[in-house]
Order: C-alpha cells, then sequence, then structure tokens
C-alpha cells in the first residue's frame, strides 16, 4: 500500500509528495480541484456537456489546509471552503487526479 512521508505545497501550485518506497509525486494544484472526487463535484460534471471547461477562482486553487484521512487518503481544504474530496493515495500515486 502506499503512504507518503512528507507532503507539502510547492511554489502554490504543486502539491508535492514524498512516498515511503522513495519515490515523489508533483500533482498541480489546478488538476486536483478540476478532479474533485466528491459527490458534489462529481454530479455538477456529470450534468456538463463534455466541452465544458471550468474557470476556477483563485480561492477555489488555494491550498488552505491538507489532513490524513485514515491510513489511505487525504482530505484537502480549499480557500473558499470546499473540503469534501477525499485523495486515496493510490490514486495520487498514480497521477489519477
Amino acid at each position: 500500500m502506499h503512504s507518503p512521508k512528507k507532503i507539502n505545497v510547492n511554489d502554490k501550485r504543486y502539491l508535492h509528495i514524498e512516498w515511503n518506497d522513495g519515490s515523489e509525486s508533483m500533482l498541480l494544484i489546478a488538476n486536483l480541484r478540476k478532479s474533485c472526487p466528491c459527490a458534489a463535484c462529481l454530479t455538477e460534471k456529470a450534468n456538463k456537456p463534455a466541452t465544458y471547461i471550468p474557470l476556477l477562482s483563485t480561492a477555489q486553487l488555494t491550498l488552505k489546509d491538507i489532513k490524513s484521512v485514515g491510513t489511505y487518503a487525504i482530505q484537502l481544504t480549499w480557500q473558499d471552503g470546499h473540503d469534501s474530496g477525499i485523495y486515496t493515495y493510490d490514486k495520487l500515486k498514480e497521477g489519477k487526479y
């Protein structure tokens, strides 16, 4: 199972994760927000046409907090207050967000 040793934000644009196997991931924060896995965001995306491109504000793209969820995921809290997305370590490791 993948688990992070260290997670931090680089240049306000990237989520940098050092994994327990010695590898590292640099994930674009904007992509994490656009790929939010919460039910509300998934429903909103499902109701938009395939050509829809979301325009996000600075507050929507700024991370305020990162919390562990058990031993399998993190919860990201955005400056606009959105915090219901749970990002699993396996998908983060595979770059699937």
